[in-house]
C-alpha cells in the first residue's frame, strides 16, 4: 500500500505539473495492477480541501463531487471513510470541512457536545455544537 501527500492528491486532481501527475497516476495505476489500494488519510482530505479552495479556487459543489468519488472508488482506502462521507454531506451544504470533520470525528468517538466559539459551527450543528461552558458540567 502506498499513501499519498497533500500534494500528490492536488496533482492527481488539478494537473498543474504534468510531469508530477503523470508520476502520481502511474503510482496509483501500480498500486491498482497488484491489487492494493492507496491511502488517503482525512488530515490529507482536510489540507486537500483548504488547498483546492484557498489555492485554486475550486467551487464547493466540485471539491464535494471530488469527495464523494474519492470515497466511493475502490482504489482508495480513507480509514474515516464514514466520517469523511458525512462531512462531505455537510461540507456541500456550507461550512469549513475541517471543522465539520472535528465534529463527525467527535460524534464517532462519542462525546456528547462540542464545545466551540465557532458560531458558524454552532448554527451547522445546533444540537451539538455549543459555547456555553456549562456543558461540561453535564
Amino acid at each position: 500500500m502506498i499513501a499519498l501527500d497533500t500534494n500528490a492528491l492536488v496533482r492527481l486532481l488539478i494537473e498543474d505539473n504534468p510531469d508530477q501527475a503523470r508520476a502520481v497516476q502511474a503510482a496509483v495505476s501500480h498500486a491498482e495492477a497488484g491489487s492494493q489500494q492507496v491511502l488517503i488519510l482525512s488530515e490529507v482530505l482536510i489540507e486537500t480541501v483548504w488547498v483546492l479552495e484557498s489555492v485554486y479556487g475550486c467551487p464547493r459543489n466540485e471539491i464535494a463531487g471530488f469527495l464523494d468519488t474519492l470515497m466511493s472508488a475502490p482504489t482508495y482506502a480513507v480509514p474515516d471513510k464514514l466520517v469523511v462521507q458525512k462531512a462531505a454531506v455537510r461540507y456541500r451544504e456550507g461550512g469549513d470541512f475541517a471543522d465539520i470533520i472535528i465534529v463527525e470525528q467527535a460524534k464517532k468517538h462519542q462525546a456528547q457536545k462540542l464545545l466551540s466559539f465557532d458560531k458558524k459551527l454552532q448554527k451547522i450543528f445546533p444540537d451539538f455544537v455549543a459555547a456555553d461552558v456549562s456543558i461540561c458540567s453535564t
